[in-house]
This record gives structure tokens, sequence and C-alpha cells, in this order.
């Protein structure tokens, strides 16, 4: 479904400088692939560029992003695919919900359920009183409410592909489990392809289908957890292996 192709991301202020470099991906229909990397590895970098949304002052110096054999290399080649095709979730989803618009009716926009499927859906996401949720704002809820209401929009909007940015880092430990519960069963009900960026290692264990390990800038390895951790050659795949190995 999503192919990245040698692709290298750059900062252009100044002396240009490689955030990203030859990074080579798949990621394949109905798949959940599991993105780890230490803190400022680039996998939030890496995760805007394969939704065509990096910061300012940022581009694709080399390489491209394909969905379903589509280069998306243009600001128009991203129409219909953006919020349709691929959904990105960021880690603050307070920034990406309308302040001035409450749950329902964002929720309503993306055309594809009615109010009874939509507090079903909310109350699937472990979110208590769904009738209260969407009519509530964004700045009347808890950033683990505002991830799983954008989690939702994502599911309203029929999307192929989510891309996740730590959705579980506001959302309390008791939550956690069945949060990642109802996606994993959303995904396999809707055949979704998940990328999801994560430091919780059990989801590795637990839920991946793939997993990639970015490093400094660099994919070091990638494929099914038991290939990548059997012999890891990168030493932080060797730290994950033996976290793994303890769990």
């Amino acid at each position: 479904m999503l192919r990245v192709e040698d692709l290298w991301v750059e900062r252009m202020a100044g002396e240009r400088t490689a955030f990203l470099r030859g990074i080579n991906l798949e990621i394949a229909a109905g798949s959940l692939t599991v993105l780890l990397g230490e803190t400022g590895a680039g996998k939030t970098l890496l995760a805007r560029a394969l939704s065509g949304l990096l910061p300012d002052g940022f581009r694709i110096g080399r390489g491209r992003v394909l969905y379903r054999g589509r280069s998306l290399d243009t600001p128009r080649s991203w129409e219909g695919v953006r919020g349709r095709g691929i959904f990105y979730a960021p880690q603050n989803a307070g920034a990406c919900l309308n302040p001035v618009l409450t749950i329902g009716r964002q929720l309503r926009e993306c055309g594809r359920m009615d109010d009874r499927e939509l507090s079903e859906l909310l109350a699937r996401l472990h979110l208590a009183d769904p009738g209260r949720i969407l009519g509530s704002y964004p700045f009347a809820l808890s950033g683990g409410e505002n991830q799983r209401c954008l989690l939702a929009m994502a599911l309203a909007s029929r999307a192929e592909m989510l891309i996740l940015d730590e959705p579980t880092s506001e959302i309390d430990s008791a939550s956690q489990d069945e949060f990642i519960r109802v996606l994993v069963e959303q995904q396999q009900a809707r055949s979704l392809a998940v990328l999801l960026i994560s430091h919780h290692l059990g989801f590795v264990r637990d839920v991946a289908r793939s997993v990639c390990i970015l490093s400094r800038g660099e994919l070091v390895a990638a494929g099914s957890p038991q290939a990548v951790f059997a012999s890891p050659s990168h030493p932080y795949a060797r730290e994950i292996a033996a976290y793994l190995a303890a769990l």
C-alpha cells in the first residue's frame, strides 16, 4: 500500500542538514507496523513525511513516497489521499482538533457515520458517556479523550491507512491495553494498514506484524519481530531485543 524509496528529509535553513537518510520501507495493506526509535531518532519527522505534512523549513531532498503506486511528490498529488487514504494522528491531538467545533460536529463532517454509530464507536474506544463527548469541545476533554476522539475521526473517515504518533502517551496505563485492543480489533475488521509509533515495547510483542527501528535518522532494522530480534546487529536493536526477552 505504501512504499518509501531512498527517502532523505532535510532542513533548508542555513546549511542544509539531512535529518532522515536513505529510508526504504514498505507497509502492506492490512498490516500493523510498530516504529521504534530513541528520542530524537526522527520518528515523528518520518511520520509527517509519509503524511505530506512536513514542518516548515523541511523538505524531501531525495527519494519518494508512493501510495498504491502513486508518487506523492507535489501538493496536488496529495489531494484525495491525505485524510482519506492516509490519516495522520499526531501525538498532540488537541493541535489537530478544531477548538471552536464540538467533537460531534467534527466527526459528522467525516460524513460516514450517523450519531448512533458514532456513539457506539466512542464507547468501543473506552470513552465514557459518548453523548457528553459528542457535545463537548476539545478544550473540555482530557488529552487522552482527545487522542481517542482523533482515532474515532480516522475510523469514521474510512481511511485505508492510519499513522498514529504515540497514541497512548496521554492515556493512563489502565486504559492503554483497552485502547490497543480496540485499535487492533478495528484494524483487523477493516483491513487497515497501521503505522504505530510508540515507546511501549509490549506492543511489539503483542500486536506487531512488522517492526521498524530508526536510529539517528536511519532505518537500521525492518521486518517481522522474530526476524529483527533473532540476531540483531545494531546496538539499539540489541537493547530492545534484550528488553523483550525479559518481558
